[in-house]
């Protein structure tokens, strides 16, 4: 496996150091999406507390918050991560450049988009990966909202 990175990344860079910081930003993103969590249950036990004291023709007309209301933002950690990976593009192509500026060697090698793929493979990578988690902790979330809200609180386009 580190020989695949060590393609993957400019000479000298250590790929797994890179890997560190993605995974602990993505972690940290997956974190701060558990507010969508705590604003549901909040929000359900609230609605099921009125639900109980008012009259049932008053009740009828409670209904839970959208999902996108709930969500409020909880998954932009994922898109400032993948939003992260131009700037690392950028760092990786700069580094050619310091020390014994191997970019003129680079330059000389018989595989012309060897430069590209060093510099950009990561980062590409990285920003799809970081994107797809949000994608999946959003459809996680969606399912737990679903599977949580009781029926009689979900708007009706849900289960038409």
């Amino acid at each position: 496996m580190k020989c695949r990175l060590d393609s993957l990344c400019p000479v000298g860079l250590d790929p797994m150091r890179e890997l560190l910081w993605f995974f602990i930003g993505v972690g940290a993103s997956t974190l701060y999406s558990l507010k969508f969590i705590f604003s549901l249950l909040s929000t359900r036990s609230n609605l099921l507390y009125s639900l109980e004291r008012l009259p049932a023709g008053d009740a009828a007309m409670l209904t839970m918050p959208c999902f996108s209301a709930l969500m409020n933002g909880a998954t932009i950690g994922f898109l400032l991560v993948a939003l992260c990976m131009p700037a690392l593009a950028l760092v990786h192509y700069l580094y050619h450049y310091q020390g014994s500026r191997s970019i003129y060697l680079m330059r000389r090698l018989p595989q012309r988009w060897e430069l590209a793929r060093r510099c950009l493979a990561l980062p590409a990578l990285g920003a799809a990966a970081a994107l797809l988690c949000g994608l999946v902790i959003t459809l996680l979330w969606m399912g737990l909202y679903l599977f949580a809200t009781p029926r009689e609180l979900l708007s009706p386009l849900w289960y038409l």
